[in-house]
């Protein structure tokens, strides 16, 4: 199918070097041009092949402009999704979507009045793995009681001398908890599917001298019971394991493997109550063969074409950006916060 002509909004070493290999190499979009206002990166850009501009407006001016892919810092979000859509452009968002509800307010008013189609750009949700994962939830676990989800970047803490940018520019990016904690919660929130009631949240630092915390922890409860343990950080070693406690049966995601566990028939012989288990091992691939930066570039196509909406839009994550306002007043206050935000 014709590819979507999308412009490129920031050029820093990730759009460069992580995300634009992936994208631009898909065959549903063709990149038409790149916008950086600072002159060293747009000149790289330029070197690179694109052809580069630093002001938005003449970007989005572009008539067979589709849409824009938005990689800036997270404090330029903001302005810079509501001026692509008043011009009539579709828009995807590199995450977090804004600094605060109340931005992601103005955004969302902004695109829904334009009519514009909006993605946020969490990747994970489009793998393979977690397509299994999700599925084993629905058929094997039944009611979820549980879901936790422990990830560490293995980026180095500030006390080792790393330098992580979410973490030295916490104007900028908001900190740890709004810069990596919405992959976490936007797990969680796809899996429950439940309004999330409370919010409790610990921010820890390496050293007082880091500008912003790198380690971060939260509980967060439903309304019908169910709970959510979430926690992520850089750190020297990294990790990610995740897993769901059911009524009928637990899952639990650890590398490449998914392990399920289901009640089985009583057993002979022990202590009376005691059950076997059933125990089911399934082999994954995160990517499945294409990187999920690829997954959505054609999930984002297909939508801006008039097909099928399997976008993760900005009017989904809207409540998602309630509960870390939560997280924030609550690491700031040591105590719980009510909330009352759709996690669906």
């Amino acid at each position: 199918m014709k590819p979507i002509n999308i412009g490129v909004v920031g050029y820093g070493h990730f759009v460069r070097k992580v995300f634009l290999p992936e994208f631009s190499a898909s065959p549903h979009v063709r990149i038409v041009g790149v916008c950086n206002r600072g002159e060293e990166r747009r000149r790289q850009a330029a070197e690179d092949g694109y052809w580069t501009t630093g002001d938005l407006a003449q970007l989005v001016a572009i008539p067979e402009l589709d849409a824009v892919y938005i990689g800036t810092a997270n404090a330029a979000h903001k302005d810079q999704c509501i001026a692509a859509a008043r011009a009539g452009k579709h828009v995807l968002c590199e995450k977090p979507l804004a600094l605060s509800a109340g931005e992601v307010d103005e955004i969302v008013a902004a695109t829904q009045a334009a009519g514009v189609i909006t993605h946020i750009n969490h990747g994970a949700p489009y793998t393979p793995a977690f397509e299994l994962f999700q599925r084993l939830t629905r058929e094997r676990c039944g009611r979820i009681l549980h879901f936790w989800m422990r990830t560490s970047r293995a980026f180095g803490n500030w006390a080792h001398g790393a330098r992580h940018w979410a973490v030295a520019n916490p104007a900028d990016s908001g900190g740890w908890t709004l810069h990596h904690m919405c992959h976490a919660l936007d797990d969680a929130c796809l899996l429950i599917g439940r309004q999330a009631v409370t919010a409790y949240h610990v921010e820890q630092k390496s050293t007082p001298d880091a500008p912003s915390e790198e380690l971060v922890h939260c509980l967060i409860t439903f309304d019908d019971g169910t709970t959510a343990m979430l926690s992520d950080g850089t750190s020297i070693g990294g990790f990610h394991d995740k897993g769901v406690i059911g009524v009928d049966g637990d899952l639990r995601q650890q590398a490449d493997t998914l392990t399920v566990v289901t009640m089985g028939a009583p057993q002979k012989t022990g202590r009376p109550g005691i059950l076997e288990r059933k125990v089911e091992t399934y082999k994954v691939e995160n990517t499945g063969g294409e990187k999920a930066t690829a997954i959505v570039a054609q999930v984002f196509a297909e939508a801006v074409r008039g097909g099928a909406r399997r976008v993760i839009s900005f009017e989904f994550v809207r409540d998602q950006y309630r509960i870390l306002d939560a997280l924030k007043r609550s690491s700031q206050t040591g105590e719980a916060i009510q909330i009352r935000s759709e996690c669906s």
